[in-house]
């Protein structure tokens, strides 16, 4: 007969298996592959690049609002059957975006993608994890979180192949499905339910159930200087992630290099993924945040003054836990700033923070270039908010494992 622990111990490796998986999938192909679908999709179409690129912002805003609702919507529904609702309304809207004509519709498409994958991917994957794991359940939200790392990787070589082979509309039709079967065996066979108490340890079985959890409002105190900057790291993170390809390109690098800069990073950002979670585990989010932080400004220092290929040393440390500030550095601070009861709540909230930092730093950036012609004087801003955003960190994020009232 299996027994409590063994049950739990197979659950958590189903879990594991189904979070890589969705993370490998689900988000590389919808959001972080987009970009090579840019130029195809506006030469086939005739769209002005700068109006098309407001697309991957409206991916960014439909992350916004989902994660205002999500902490009511998990509690309401259930985290499990929401993924499996939201897994496949977000495939169907992947796959109906090869079908899109007009810019409009790729924008209402992507911000459909874009709420829905909040329901089915880093978020409710780091509260199930937090529900099933004990110890060092940080290094295992970094395990999970690095999927999106090598599936980025993986599905960039993939999706370049198949735009050449198939044209822009059959790629996405095959990346649809291959997002679809995906879903069907993560959500569905691997990502279940916990069995009556299976959350809890088998010493805990015999404790009285605990008392509903009633929500504690997020915007209060020190939190909204918090959640305001989260909003101004993602900004500065956006800027040094997003440019890094065309301003190589501005500088005379070729295409080809850069591209490779960029796949090399995405294998430093897997495992930043990893490192950044054990970081939390042994010393809390304040000094995970100041490692992010200053190995962000490591790498725009390099790409600033990138003068020969050794800088792009610099760019991948700068990439390896940026990459993270949503998907292992919000769950984490969300359990710092209430703790785990809390935690279910104000992750949504953090999240939308740095989902709308997100959204804007596009629309800033762009600007920038569009009025001088380069990303140089972006580049010093991000530099200024890291910096401020840095000292920020030692004042108002907890130590160790402290939580903020």
């Amino acid at each position: 007969m299996e027994t409590l622990e063994t049950s739990l111990k197979r659950d958590r490796l189903m879990l594991v298996a189904g979070g890589i998986m969705i993370m490998l999938c689900q988000l590389s192909i919808t959001a972080n592959c987009f970009s090579l679908f840019i130029i195809p999709i506006c030469e086939s179409l005739g769209f002005a690049r700068g109006m098309f690129s407001w697309t991957q912002s409206c991916l960014s805003l439909g992350g916004t609002v989902a994660s205002l609702a999500s902490g009511y919507i998990f509690s309401r529904y259930g985290i499990v059957p929401c993924m499996r609702v939201a897994g496949i309304l977000s495939t169907a809207l992947y796959f109906a975006q090869s079908f899109a004509g007009s810019i409009p519709a790729f924008y209402v498409i992507n911000f459909g993608i874009g709420f829905f994958n909040c329901f089915c991917t880093s978020m409710p994957l780091s509260l199930l994890i937090g529900e099933r794991f004990t110890e060092k359940r940080n290094t295992v939200v970094g395990i999970v979180m690095m999927g999106s790392g090598f599936g980025t990787s993986l599905f960039n070589m993939v999706a370049s192949s198949l735009i050449l082979s198939m044209g822009w509309r059959g790629a996405m039709r095959v990346l649809g499905c291959i997002m679809g079967l995906v879903a069907l065996i993560s959500y569905f066979v691997l990502v279940r339910e916990l069995k009556s108490g299976n959350n809890k340890q088998p010493q805990q079985q015999a404790a009285e159930p605990e008392a509903p959890v009633v929500m504690e409002p997020f915007f209060r105190g020190k939190r909204i200087l918090i959640a305001l900057m989260c909003m101004f790291i993602a900004i500065g993170a956006g800027t040094f992630m997003n440019t890094v390809q065309p301003h190589l390109r501005d500088i005379g690098y070729s295409q080809t290099f850069a591209a490779n800069v960029y796949s090399i990073s995405m294998l430093f950002m897997a495992v930043g993924k990893i490192l950044h979670g054990t970081i939390i585990d042994k010393w809390g989010v304040r000094v995970s945040n100041s490692v992010m932080l200053i190995t962000a400004l490591m790498g725009l220092w390099g790409s600033m003054n990138f003068k020969s290929p050794v800088y792009a040393g610099l760019i991948f440390i700068g990439m390896m836990f940026i990459s993270s500030l949503a998907v292992v550095g919000a769950p984490a601070l969300a359990e710092a700033l209430g703790g785990l009861a809390q935690k279910k709540y104000f992750i949504g909230k953090l999240s939308a923070s740095i989902s709308f930092g997100y959204f804007i730093a596009p629309l800033i950036y762009g600007a920038v270039y569009d009025k001088v012609g380069s990303y140089m004087p972006m580049y010093y801003v991000a530099g200024a908010i890291l910096l401020t955003c840095l000292a920020g960190v030692q004042l108002l994020l907890p130590k160790r494992k402290d939580y903020v009232k």
